[in-house]
């Protein structure tokens, strides 16, 4: 049984919802440092 709702528990929409907004922070953050080591050099 908790197989089966484990499964229940994660469905796609909520997965991509869930890593989207990590994932935007993240490729926020990496574009700043790559921008001020674009103007520091």
């Amino acid at each position: 049984m908790s197989d089966h709702h484990f499964d229940g528990h994660f469905p796609e929409e909520a997965e991509q919802n869930e890593i989207g907004g990590p994932v935007l922070v993240a490729v926020m953050s990496l574009a700043l440092v790559v921008l001020l080591i674009w103007i520091a050099s």
